[in-house]
């Protein structure tokens, strides 16, 4: 059985080693446009600010292609999938046949559609040779101007400086992390990178980039100008739907997959940032570009190519990131700024400390964590199972609120709480009552 899959990090690598242990036979094809893949992408921000060393982001040794009898196509693209003809054409004339296919080519940022993105100095911050190239730059560097207030641009941010560099945020929404917390949440963290030197910007939208040749500042719409000789662009990203454009593999904002990661054709299957999978909250297909969820993906996609049935039983939108000491968590509909609940929990004890809690009916559907996020696990279990906390209301946002508040939920909705650990607890409540 012949199996290419199309990208080589998360999810792709999750696969291929699940491949590799089910069917030790199969021949494996991995395909990749960078030429050393198989680094952990969230950790590029510490090295970048000088946290980590190179060679501690890498999660895979540099034989794993040997080591697992891989054949790997490194610094190559493809280009173009061929459903009907089983065939995968590469950015070089090479054409792969196939027997099944998964799709694990993730995302690419987004750019905003505007002058001067082509001269130096302008970098997305999502792969390892962004920040290689950034660094490379830093002795021509005094001010940097990052576009974007998000994970992604505030990662770089404060990476940037860590090595000295002056940064703007320059922000259009109206707070910081808009698409994972409130404002008030927002605020907190502007608080916070302003305290350290970070200056920021909200409700700013960039017009051109400007220079010639090189990066020397941005125009914004307002008409100010923000020195810089080095941009950052954080403005999300986008699935890299490229190779199936055009082909009958259904896609929306990603390539829409089933329960078993498959598409609607059979034997193709997607996993990852490019893939839009069953959303827990929102009850309906959404794109979670997370990295576990690229690894479990990667997973069951691979346990049902190799003939084995697997589920998976769908993801849901959340975020961890600490920045300065200050940890969040947010998931679920917490941090839209549409509002999609009926009501919420909120709790504000110190300057730098924050919950909410949003609710449907009886039903947790998200939350937000700052400061304290001890309990995060414990109300991440009770939003993904869906089950009804108005018994818990008064009691989710105390600081003693623990495990134990959760047992009679976990007893009484035991389909709810599937996984062996859960059900081992089950019948251990069972023979003690």
């Amino acid at each position: 059985m012949k199996n290419i899959i199309i990208g080589s990090s998360a999810a792709g690598i999750s696969a291929a080693e699940t491949l590799r242990r089910e069917d030790p036979t199969c021949e494996i094809i991995m395909i990749s446009d960078e030429p050393n893949p198989l680094y952990s992408r969230p950790l590029i921000s510490y090295y970048l600010a000088g946290e980590l060393p190179e060679e501690r982001i890498y999660y895979r040794p540099p034989d794993f292609y040997e080591r697992n009898r891989i054949e790997a196509h490194l610094g190559r693209r493809a280009v173009r999938v061929e459903p009907r003809a089983n065939r995968v054409i590469l950015d070089n004339g090479e054409e792969l046949e196939y027997d099944n296919l998964l799709l694990a080519n993730g995302a690419s940022p987004t750019f905003p559609e505007i002058e001067g993105l082509d001269k130096a100095g302008v970098f997305g911050f999502r792969r390892l040779s962004d920040a290689k190239e950034m660094l490379a730059m830093l002795p021509q560097v005094k001010e940097a101007v990052v576009l974007g207030g998000g994970l992604v641009g505030l990662k770089a941010a404060v990476g940037l400086k860590a090595r000295g560099v002056d940064v703007t945020v320059a922000v259009g929404s109206p707070h910081l992390l808009s698409q994972m917390v409130d404002a008030r949440a927002g605020e907190i963290y502007r608080a916070l990178l302003e305290e350290h030197g970070i200056k920021v910007a909200t409700g700013m939208e960039p017009a051109k980039i400007l220079g010639d040749g090189r990066v020397t500042g941005v125009l914004m719409e307002s008409g100010e100008e923000l020195p810089a000789q080095l941009v950052v662009v954080g403005k999300g990203v986008r699935a890299n739907l490229e190779p199936v454009e055009g082909t009958e593999v259904q896609y929306d904002y990603g390539v829409i997959i089933d329960e078993h990661c498959r598409t609607n054709i059979p034997n193709i299957y997607a996993a990852g940032d490019v893939a839009q999978s069953y959303d827990v909250v929102r009850g309906r297909h959404w794109t979670n570009a997370l990295w576990p969820c690229a690894v479990e993906q990667g997973r069951v996609a691979a346990l049902n190519m190799a003939g084995k049935e697997a589920v998976y039983r769908g993801s849901m939108g959340m975020n961890s990131v600490q920045f300065f000491d200050l940890p969040v968590i947010s998931a679920g509909l917490a941090g839209l700024r549409e509002r999609d609940f009926d009501s919420e929990l909120i709790d504000q004890p110190g300057p730098r400390i924050y919950k909410r809690l949003v609710l449907r009916g009886d039903r947790l559907v998200g939350f937000i964590l700052v400061g304290e996020i001890e309990n995060a696990g414990i109300i991440r279990s009770l939003v993904e199972r869906g089950v009804s906390v108005a018994e818990l209301k008064d009691r989710l946002l105390r600081e003693s609120f623990g495990f134990s508040e959760i047992m009679p939920l976990i007893e009484g909705r035991g389909e709810r709480f599937p996984e062996r650990e859960y059900q081992e607890l089950i019948e251990t409540m069972r023979l003690m009552s």
